[in-house]
């Protein structure tokens, strides 16, 4: 299994190349599952009813009405548009959120801080192994809470979190750039010692915080294969110990 993610800039930019990697993933065997995001998306819905897009720490603060925002761009908007990609390109993909079947099972981080925001402890692995079994599975960032409601997850934190949980052999964090960048050369490799460094001297910033904070936490969660980059064709930047 890879699981593969997307962010929500990415989905209306994927190339005929992307498509083609996918099609020789698949003939090589592999079960692929797709994460993606859609925070823009969100961010400009949120402005729409006045609800400016609020982060601490890099996370994006969710009330209820914000949650069900972005439930709907995610599973009404964006997955049926990477749906209809894939199906423009011969390529059969499996809506997972679709049913509303609760196949991500979390908590909260800290509901007072972040609101409808939470972390991925389980999974069923099963249905995340039917709907790939011959299909790219396509699933959205959002968990069923202890109570029954849905929380809002990162998506890096969920691709890590899902592949951790399901022994996937590989994590791709596809991003726009060519993978984790340092005085505009791609690094091939990152270990933790040089990652530490980055933050320290705030030469990660922004979206690739949580990337290689999650790339790392797959690492260490047995995950051999991770990868930050902007073409499946291509390593980028390998992340090892």
């Amino acid at each position: 299994m890879i699981v593969i993610k997307i962010g929500g800039n990415m989905v209306k930019n994927l190339t005929p190349a992307f498509f083609e990697s996918i099609k020789q993933l698949q003939a090589q065997g592999e079960q692929i599952l797709i994460v993606h995001g859609g925070g823009n998306l969100i961010s400009e819905c949120g402005k729409f009813v006045g609800q400016p897009a609020t982060k601490i720490d890099g996370i994006r603060v969710t009330d209820q009405q914000m949650m069900a925002i972005t439930d709907n761009v995610l599973t009404k908007i964006v997955q049926p548009e990477l749906h209809n990609q894939f199906t423009a390109h011969s390529i059969d993909s499996t809506m997972m959120n679709d049913g509303d079947y609760p196949f991500l099972i979390g908590d909260y981080i800290d509901q007072a801080t972040y609101g409808e925001v939470g972390a991925i402890n389980a999974v069923k692995a099963n249905y995340i192994d039917v709907m790939t079994y011959q299909s790219v599975g396509l699933c959205a960032p959002i968990t069923l809470g202890p109570a029954g409601q849905k929380l809002n997850v990162n998506a890096d934190t969920a691709a890590e979190a899902i592949a951790s949980l399901i022994h996937a052999d590989q994590l791709v964090l596809l991003t726009d750039v060519p993978g984790v960048m340092l005085d505009d050369q791609v690094l091939n490799q990152l270990d933790c010692q040089t990652a530490t460094k980055l933050f320290e001297t705030k030469k990660l910033v922004n979206g690739m915080v949580p990337k290689v904070k999650a790339a790392f936490k797959a690492l260490d969660n047995g995950i051999q294969n991770v990868s930050i980059t902007n073409d499946l064709s291509k390593v980028g930047t390998a992340i090892v110990h």
